[in-house]
């Protein structure tokens, strides 16, 4: 019974010397800032990679209490200049209400639709925003009715993109 009890107690020791590295590890700032946008490698590259998406909660918050919009036919651009810890010019997130698309399955179709038309639209939005030295934290709202035909969904984003780009630089 002893043994049992010393056993654990190493154990339980063992464990309290990993949360200090697990703790250590949370680190907010991101190496990649260090490298300079590069308009020639993002040519090349014409993905939607996970660095150019916006996840970070602080942000996302800040984003929706101090961040202006545009809208066109339903959807939505809510945007903020800020300082991002990436080098991309910009970080986009997509969303659809489950008030308005109650299955799972047409949000996330939705959402493909969104990011595939943010992503032909990116690369103009990108060399204007790094031209004129700015970020821009993205989230792309739909709040239409009915889910939207592709060509739909790539006309009103290149449209919103313009809008930003008009309010952004002048």
């Amino acid at each position: 019974m002893e043994e049992k009890s010393l056993h654990a107690e190493g154990q339980g020791a063992a464990k309290s010397s990993l949360s200090p590295a697990k703790q250590g590890s949370s680190n907010l700032t991101a190496t990649a800032s260090s490298v300079p946008y590069d308009p020639a490698r993002q040519l090349a590259l014409r993905s939607l990679g996970k660095d150019e998406r916006l996840s970070r909660e602080v942000l996302l918050d800040k984003l929706f209490s101090e961040g202006k919009s545009v809208s066109q036919n339903g959807f939505t651009l809510v945007y903020l200049e800020c300082s991002l810890p990436t080098f991309y010019p910009a970080q986009a997130a997509f969303s659809v209400p489950k008030k308005y698309f109650k299955h799972a399955t047409d949000r996330n179709r939705i959402k493909r639709l969104l990011r595939e038309s943010y992503r032909h639209q990116k690369q103009g939005l990108y060399l204007k925003l790094a031209a004129a030295h700015k970020q821009v934290a993205l989230m792309l709202i739909y709040k239409g009715k009915e889910v939207p035909a592709y060509s739909l969904a790539q006309k009103n984003v290149s449209e919103l993109v313009v809008k930003l780009l008009a309010r952004l630089i002048r």
